[in-house]
């Protein structure tokens, strides 16, 4: 008789420890940064392989210097394009100065260093959607 009680006891225990664990694992996995969650966006590093993400990005150029410092921006290209105008576009980017950081696939674009003054330039660009300024994002 014991042993039929102790059963149910131990998986009610097992519930009520994974009720108490569960929260704590949804928090921390709700307050990834932005560019961990651009990962799960399919983004893939283009970082030349047996280096890191920050070994491959440039260093900012400070204004100072009499160059314009360089920022990252997301290039999210229009729905219909297609795979070869896509790596038309990369090479087009990088031929205009642009360290490309991340490939997304999903959303087919681009997160790039790039100069403010070109934002205008990639705007016009007919295969371009949108562009903007990368920034951090947070969970509640």
């Amino acid at each position: 008789m014991t042993r039929r009680l102790y059963a149910p006891f131990l998986v009610i225990l097992m519930i009520a420890i994974v009720g108490l664990i569960l929260p704590d694992l949804v928090h921390t996995t709700a307050s990834y940064d932005a560019h961990q969650v651009s990962s799960q966006a399919k983004a893939q590093s283009v970082a030349p392989k047996g280096h890191n993400d920050r070994e491959a990005r440039p260093s900012p150029q400070k204004p100072g210097n009499g160059q314009e410092a360089t920022s990252v921006y997301i290039i999210t290209l229009k729905d219909n394009t297609t795979p070869a105008q896509f790596q038309a576009y990369r090479q087009q980017l990088i031929k205009q100065g642009a360290v490309i950081k991340y490939e997304y696939s999903i959303i087919k674009g681009f997160a790039v260093y790039i100069k403010p003054s070109q934002v205008q330039s990639i705007k016009k660009d007919p295969l371009v959607k949108n562009i903007e300024k990368d920034q951090e994002v947070h969970t509640l």
